[in-house]
């Protein structure tokens, strides 16, 4: 189920969905949660994030069978990129959590502080891990072939 698509990695299909909508989902569940008017959206958030969470899964998945067949030819390959990649998708749910946690909240003002601060804490570590998956991402698939060639 994870592993290809019309002979293409289901990985390299379903990540390129992640790393523009994990980062694009944390920006706006945090300006939801900050924005008092913008907070009637919060069951829209929790929906799309829901769905950035299955995303993120199914990258986690189809990464570990990716890596498994690559390992045949070149062991080790993607080590690091492996490893926090494999942690993503916590983040993801951290996410959902932080939206589910606005819009519960979102009625009782007293508790939208802390909805807001996990959520600023909660996207702004999302961001982060999610720029450290795919840079390691891209170093392990395009690091030697940049390397070893010149612009022309």
């Amino acid at each position: 189920m994870f592993d290809t698509i019309s002979g293409l990695p289901v990985h390299i299909l379903v990540v390129h969905a992640v790393v523009v909508l994990l980062p694009l989902m944390a920006v706006v569940t945090v300006a939801v949660a900050v924005r008092r008017r913008w907070r009637s959206a919060a069951p829209w958030v929790v929906l799309a994030d829901a769905v950035v969470v299955v995303l993120s899964y199914a990258a986690k998945e189809s990464g570990e069978v990716l890596q498994a067949r690559l390992s045949q030819v070149n062991p080790g390959v993607a080590q690091q990129h492996g490893e926090l990649g494999r942690v993503l998708w916590y983040f993801a749910l951290g996410l959902l959590v932080a939206a589910v946690l606005v819009w519960l909240t979102s009625r009782s003002a007293r508790l939208v502080p802390v909805a807001v601060v996990v959520a600023v804490v909660t996207g702004a570590a999302t961001l982060v891990w999610t720029y450290r998956v795919g840079e390691s991402g891209a170093r392990a698939v395009w690091g030697e072939t940049v390397a070893n060639t010149k612009a022309p």
